[in-house]
């Protein structure tokens, strides 16, 4: 069984974030998501919560017997490792994002015997779709674009003062 570890904070989890996951699953047996313990990031949304929203979405599209989601706080190649995984996988969109993932790319090359692969957005209106722009959407109150670009579950997990 070829497994894939799709690391990241996942603050909130994004229908970006289901689409890559989807697109794995077309070329890998099993997905594990990992969301990472990052010191140096404050998390917006409760960790817990947004693993339950995500195993929800995971159900909801019929994905839950081949994508497992779990939390975890050592370095993303060890775990990957210790999860018997062939490699990571990573969402890109933009060239900035390329370059900070080049960095992770090496360093998983180098220390772990890792390789990285990337998917771009599958569908145009998902290139500007980031966990970044989530929160700043939450943050300004625009639960009506939010809505747009998170599964039902995490919206409804994100407790939004508006429906």
């Amino acid at each position: 069984m070829n497994k894939v570890f799709f690391a990241g904070c996942f603050d909130p989890f994004t229908n970006g974030h289901l689409d890559v996951v989807k697109q794995a699953l077309n070329r890998f047996d099993r997905v594990i998501i990992g969301l990472g313990v990052n010191e140096k990031k404050t998390r917006l949304f409760d960790r817990d919560k947004m693993i339950a929203a995500i195993k929800t979405t995971l159900k909801t599209e019929n994905l839950q017997d081949k994508v497992l989601c779990i939390s975890y706080d050592h370095y993303t190649g060890e775990k990957a490792i210790a999860m018997n995984c062939v490699c990571l996988i990573r969402g890109i969109k933009n060239k900035d994002e390329f370059e900070y993932e080049k960095f992770l790319f090496r360093y998983n090359m180098d220390n772990y015997n890792l390789n990285t692969i990337f998917f771009l957005p599958s569908k145009p209106e998902l290139e500007i779709v980031s966990s970044t722009y989530a929160r700043e959407l939450f943050e300004a109150g625009d639960f009506e674009s939010l809505k747009k670009i998170v599964p039902p579950a995490v919206y409804a997990s994100l407790n939004p003062r508006r429906p």
